[in-house]
């Protein structure tokens, strides 16, 4: 946006705990051309409170983008009440949009992976975006805007060893069908790579203008490219930036070998995230996981001799669970040697294969957007009811967290307020109702507008 001659603002409206006026005086201060909002599916209510209170104060065009976007164009465009959505990769028509809109043109039907609303009301969804091809043409992220050091980020896998830190993508997209992920209906089931160099080059830029020490690789799956991972932790290697780094939204345990664990540790990977989901083979099957429990200890083994930690996800709540298949993921979680564990239940996200059999018997304005939070039950498909897979969950984390290795391990590396944050996000979690993520803002350097 910035490149292509406008001025941008971001707001954070998590960052700064922001109330209604915190947003209107922002919105006023800056004088906008064009608002965007994105929407995440918790995020969706206060995206449409949101607009709903820019339209009662400014005249100011709204665009919304994301996942939630991307999903359900135009139940989301309509049920938000935006006047635009951008459907898919959003860097080149959310440019082209504000390019149109700053030469006042009124017609939109030329930029693809635009939704908006015609004359008649009625929300015209344009052709779709091709994926962007070459990954490096797209500028770093503008840091500037959200400086590393204003965020204590809590990483989902356990608390970062070196502040500030940083989340970063080498690759975007994933082959796999797995029916609970919505991943791919922006990725398409196709994977792109950065270049190792462009992703080190992004690297040293955290680290030397922004002072980062710590990375989160939040790709789909880093090292399902073994020859790219290993590409990558040899530039880290070769740069000699003495950084730490965590593959924070896991990646395939059968992905994993000894050479490549080494050149991880070596490079400053301390932990991975594994995606297991159920300790029932029959469930990962009907759930398309394409992954064998069986490669399961060789991989943690290789881990631990690596020394990196293990940290595994699991699902409460797939299609056919039953008792004994929640107690089959309870024991492989506790018999094998992870080193931390995360119990989820299952949350039908728009995008995903579940989400469109879980909405058959239900309406899109019944759903109660802010419980989509991977810990509030609301599911038809196993036998076991919402209080039954709240208590499974709840029976998970007290027998992998209060076992005596577990315990010392966790008073032996974390502080007293690391240990705090830890138990209290596994036994206390409160559910919080509604998380809004960023508002952005664009108008011309050159003051020109649309009017």
């Amino acid at each position: 946006m910035e490149g292509d001659g406008h001025t941008v603002k971001l707001f954070d409206g998590t960052l700064k705990n922001a109330e209604k006026d915190d947003y209107l005086q922002v919105i006023q201060g800056f004088d906008p051309d064009l608002i965007a909002i994105s929407v995440f599916s918790r995020g969706h209510n206060m995206a449409k409170r949101l607009v709903a209170l820019i339209k009662e104060n400014y005249h100011v065009p709204v665009v919304i983008g994301g996942p939630q976007v991307t999903a359900l164009p135009e139940l989301v465009l309509k049920d938000i009440g935006a006047d635009f959505a951008v459907v898919g990769e959003g860097e080149i028509t959310l440019s082209e949009l504000a390019k149109y809109l700053s030469y006042g043109k009124k017609e939109f039907f030329n930029i693809n992976g635009l939704a908006f609303f015609d004359t008649d009301k009625r929300v015209i969804l344009n052709k779709p975006r091709d994926l962007i091809g070459d990954l490096d043409t797209l500028p770093f992220p503008a840091w500037e805007h959200m400086p590393p050091s204003e965020y204590r980020i809590v990483p989902i896998l356990a608390t970062a060893k070196r502040y500030p830190l940083a989340p970063i993508m080498t690759s975007r997209g994933c082959p796999f069908h797995c029916t609970f992920c919505a991943s791919n209906i922006t990725w398409k089931h196709r994977i792109r790579f950065r270049s190792p160099q462009n992703v080190v080059d992004e690297m040293k830029k955290l680290k030397f203008e922004f002072g980062v020490r710590e990375f989160l690789i939040t790709d789909d799956n880093f090292t399902l490219d073994t020859k790219f991972a290993t590409s990558v932790c040899k530039k880290i290697i070769e740069s000699d930036i003495d950084i730490t780094w965590q593959c924070s939204n896991g990646v395939r345990v059968d992905s994993l070998n000894p050479d490549l664990l080494s050149l991880m540790k070596k490079s400053g990977c301390y932990s991975v995230g594994l995606g297991i989901e159920s300790g029932n083979q029959g469930i990962l099957n009907n759930a398309k996981k394409s992954l064998d429990l069986s490669v399961v200890k060789d991989s943690l083994l290789q881990l631990k001799q690596a020394g990196i930690k293990s940290y595994g996800f699991f699902i409460f709540g797939f299609p056919g669970e039953t008792a004994k298949t929640a107690q089959e993921t309870i024991s492989f979680a506790v018999n094998n040697s992870f080193d931390r564990a995360w119990f989820n239940i299952m949350t039908p996200y728009p995008g995903a294969e579940l989400f469109d059999r879980w909405i058959k018997n239900k309406s899109f304005e019944d759903i109660d957007w802010d419980s989509h939070d991977g810990s509030t039950a609301d599911l038809d498909w196993c036998e076991l009811s919402s209080r039954e897979l709240e208590a499974f969950q709840w029976l998970a984390a007290k027998k992998f967290y209060l076992r005596p290795r577990i315990i010392l391990d966790i008073i032996c590396h974390l502080s007293i307020r690391q240990v705090l944050t830890l138990f209290m996000t596994r036994f206390f979690r409160k559910r919080s109702k509604g998380i809004f993520g960023l508002v952005h803002s664009m108008k011309r350097k050159d003051g020109r507008n649309g009017e």
